[in-house]
């Protein structure tokens, strides 16, 4: 039989329980609200650029070596003895055009003109005769014969043997006289001796390398190009020669780094199958050889850095390489200092910098900061004076 007794004292702990979480929701009713307070957004630093839209020239980096345009072996025409050599027939000795290099021994040269000259002489004097014994012939003819005279009787064909003897007879002389001027061996043009393989006293026959020579008038450098590069160029004038683009070449000499201007005349028109590089070839003539600064010469061999003159666009914004995201973007602040996401479109991009024709305003404030991707309308601050954050 349940009692009061046993019944309390299951009941006690259950009231217990009860009474504490009606007086816990009353103090928690009770509890005053926390006052609210206004939430403050902070702006985050940024470096920034301002954009200015002026007139930009591209150039297109590249390099190359110095060569000669025209490179050759000293070959003689005729054998000789090498009776006399320059001075300067040495590695290194510089020629002008048309300068005695070396000379062979004339002297059966010149035996041979006197011989061929003679033989001239003799075959004119045969031609004078035959001459006149065809007019006496022609005279006879008219005064005694009948009817047409044949070639024969007019002594045509002797007239014409004493021609050709003569016509071979002068031929023989050019070439003996042309044989005597050949045992000069003259610079063919300005250049240097780069070797030199004979000496005097040596006898030498038709086709011995004499030596190599250089030509130093004119100098020229190849120029690799990418599909990139070209484009910056006008391919169909540069190949038939008619643009020429300016270019600074840079390069060390005498252990100062000094600058050469020159220009781009031709592409070598190929594209190599295993790099797809084109070729362009820089020429320097004249002034050009000597570097704008210092006065100092470009050297055959020496190698230099070049920057080639690419488009020229009037009315773009040229800014660094940092404010492009995603290819097409940048981010620019508005007038409540927050940033704004802007399609541009880029006619050139390298890694220093970024070419845009349109998507910004003159002066508009565009973001260089590597941010997130989700910033629009996030609070910015920037020192415009040092252009980057304060």
């Amino acid at each position: 039989m349940i009692t009061a007794k046993k019944i309390l004292y299951v009941m006690l702990p259950v009231l217990i329980v009860v009474v504490a979480s009606v007086a816990s929701g009353i103090m928690v009713m009770a509890k005053p609200e926390p006052e609210k307070k206004p939430v403050t957004e902070i702006a985050r630093n940024i470096r920034v650029v301002t954009a200015h839209e002026g007139r930009v020239s591209l150039y297109v980096k590249t390099q190359g070596t110095v060569e000669a345009k025209q490179s050759i072996n000293l070959v003689p025409q005729v054998s000789g003895q090498v009776v006399y050599v320059a001075d300067k027939f040495v590695a290194g000795g510089m020629f002008k055009k048309g300068e005695v290099i070396l000379r062979l021994d004339p002297r059966d040269y010149q035996y041979a003109v006197t011989s061929t000259a003679a033989r001239v002489t003799e075959t004119r004097q045969l031609l004078i005769r035959e001459k006149a014994e065809g007019d006496i012939a022609r005279t006879e003819w008219e005064e005694l014969g009948h009817g047409p005279a044949s070639d024969l009787t007019l002594r045509k064909p002797q007239l014409a043997d004493a021609q050709a003897k003569v016509n071979a007879a002068e031929a023989n002389l050019k070439v003996a006289q042309l044989n005597l001027e050949r045992t000069e061996i003259r610079a063919p043009f300005t250049g240097l001796l780069t070797t030199k393989n004979v000496d005097l006293g040596q006898f030498i026959s038709v086709g011995t390398n004499v030596g190599r020579f250089f030509s130093t008038d004119v100098l020229e450098v190849r120029l690799p190009m990418s599909n990139k590069d070209l484009a910056q160029f006008d391919i169909a004038g540069l190949r038939n020669g008619t643009v020429h683009l300016a270019v600074t070449l840079t390069g060390r000499f005498a252990d100062q780094e000094s600058k050469w201007k020159a220009e781009i005349v031709r592409s070598e028109g190929l594209v190599d199958t295993k790099t797809r590089i084109m070729y362009v070839v820089a020429q320097l003539r004249g002034d050009q050889l000597l570097s704008v600064d210092r006065k100092l010469p470009i050297s055959i061999g020496q190698f230099v850095s070049a920057e080639v003159e690419g488009h020229v666009y009037d009315t773009v914004f040229q800014l660094p390489r940092a404010v492009l995201r995603q290819g097409n973007q940048v981010l620019v602040v508005d007038k409540d200092n927050k940033l704004q996401t802007r399609k541009v479109n880029v006619v050139e991009s390298n890694r220093d910098y970024v070419v845009i024709s349109e998507g910004l305003k003159d002066g508009d404030i565009v973001c260089k900061s590597q941010l997130g991707v989700d910033v629009d309308g996030l609070l910015v601050k920037y020192d415009l004076a040092a252009g980057e954050a304060s």
